[in-house]
This record gives C-alpha cells, sequence and structure tokens, in this order.
C-alpha cells in the first residue's frame, strides 16, 4: 500500500469515528506502529488532524472550525502551556510560528493581559481574534497549506523591521549534540530569520521530539535562551541538555 493511500485510509478513519489510536491503526493496516506515528505526524502538519497521546483527533483548528472551543489537550500540552504562560510579561511582543501546541497556549491568555503578538500561523491569529487587549500582527506572504502558516521572500522582509521580547520557536526534532531541527529546509530558513528578531528565544518541545533530531538543523542548542518541556528540568530525559548549559523550565 502506498503511503497516499494509507494516510488517506487514515483521515476517512478519523472523519467516521472523529478518533484513531496508532495501535489500531497499526493492526488493522498491516504497517508497523512507528510508520503509522509518522503519518499522523505528517497529516498534523498539513493541518488535516491533531496527535495527542496514543493516537489523533479531528483537527478542531482548520479554517471553519477555528473559533470553536478548543477543547481538552493532553495533560503534556497543558503544562508546557502553563509553564510557557510564566514568561510572557503584559505590554511585550511575541513572536510565535507554526503548529497547535501555540494555539493552546495563546487560548489560555488572560484576557486582562495586553500583548502584541506576532506570528505567521493564521489559525493562531484567528483564535486571538476575539481577545480584547492583544495586538495582532500577521506575517503575510505564500501561504503553505500543509503547514497552515506564510512563507517567502515577503515574509523574510518584514522580519528585517522587526524586534520582539520573545520568539516562542517551535520545532520537529531536538538533540543534545546537533541541536533542534525541522523536516523542511525552508522554514528552517525561516525560523533562523525569526530568531535573528527575538531578544530571546524559548523552545517548546513535547517529549517524543527529544533525541530525535529531523533532516534540516536550525540552531544549537547554544542559541536558544530556554527550554520549555512538561517534564522535570532534573528528568533523566533532559540531562544530556542541561549539562550542555541549556536553561530548562
Amino acid at each position: 500500500m502506498l503511503k497516499e493511500e494509507r494516510q488517506q485510509l487514515i483521515l476517512d478513519k478519523i472523519g467516521a469515528d472523529k478518533k484513531v489510536t496508532l495501535v489500531a491503526l497499526s493492526k488493522e493496516l498491516d504497517v508497523s506502529y512507528d510508520s503509522i506515528r509518522r503519518d499522523i505526524i505528517e497529516l498534523e502538519e498539513r493541518g488535516l488532524l491533531r496527535k495527542v497521546h496514543g493516537g489523533a483527533i479531528t483537527n478542531s483548528y482548520l479554517p471553519m472550525k477555528v473559533r470553536q472551543r478548543m477543547g481538552i489537550p493532553n495533560p503534556e500540552i497543558v503544562r508546557i502551556a502553563r509553564k510557557t504562560l510564566r514568561l510572557i510579561q503584559p505590554g511585550q511582543t511575541i513572536l510565535m510560528d507554526g503548529g497547535t501546541t501555540p494555539l493552546y497556549i495563546v487560548e489560555q491568555f488572560p484576557k486582562e493581559m495586553e500583548l502584541t503578538v506576532v506570528t505567521n500561523n493564521l489559525p493562531l491569529a484567528v483564535v486571538l481574534a476575539d481577545h480584547p487587549h492583544i495586538e495582532v500582527m500577521v506575517l503575510g506572504g505564500s501561504f503553505y497549506k500543509r503547514y497552515q502558516i506564510t512563507m517567502g521572500q515577503t515574509v523574510m522582509d518584514q522580519l528585517a523591521h522587526l524586534r520582539v521580547d520573545w520568539y516562542l520557536m517551535g520545532v520537529v526534532g531536538s538533540h543534545p549534540d546537533e541541536g533542534f531541527s525541522l523536516r523542511n529546509h525552508e522554514e528552517t530558513l525561516l525560523k533562523r530569520r525569526m530568531m535573528q528578531t527575538a531578544r530571546q528565544v524559548a523552545v517548546c518541545l513535547t517529549t517524543e521530539k527529544l533525541h530525535t533530531p529531523a533532516a534540516h538543523r536550525i540552531c544549537g542548542l547554544e542559541d536558544v535562551s530556554l527550554l520549555i518541556t512538561s517534564l522535570n528540568p532534573s528528568d533523566a530525559q533532559l540531562a544530556e541538555y542541561q549539562e550542555k548549559g541549556l536553561e530548562i523550565w
């Protein structure tokens, strides 16, 4: 079975059942657990579903649904979001990029908080549309449907005139020696440019991305101010990152 056929079957099943589990899909499609896991990650990056612990559910961030309630995220992302909110001070300018974790973070912004949020993540901008005190600046450019973000030279040019307090950077992989990485080369270049606009850079990382470098390196650990995970900073999984001198929350 071709990958495209397999992924379409996954989407068909989610459309019918609203959720799937990796174990059940692996058995039903007679492929490895890791293959299904990679399919789910790729489909999430395209905005076609939302990955949760052990499986996936309907993507509530597709354009027609983005104004609905976010639903209950898995506990890991809740912990990451709560830690991230500790960074943000009223009046700051925050740069946020693509992915679903940033959507959970902004959903938890207190209604009285005054901020400026700069983003190339269009679903995130819509989530903030009803926030009474947050100014949203959308970076315009070519819209990449797969990632639900804008990219290209227009975005790069806008970033050249920008200075932010924090850049909350999303990544696909990390490694204590190889740093932070992505699967897409062009987005890697964009994130490097985004880093140059920020006084400080924080990476919000789920545990499945630890010790799993992707094809395109963004930067080294030394280029990031802070790593935010759901784990206790003293957890053994973070020991090598700690040894490199990276601050971890």
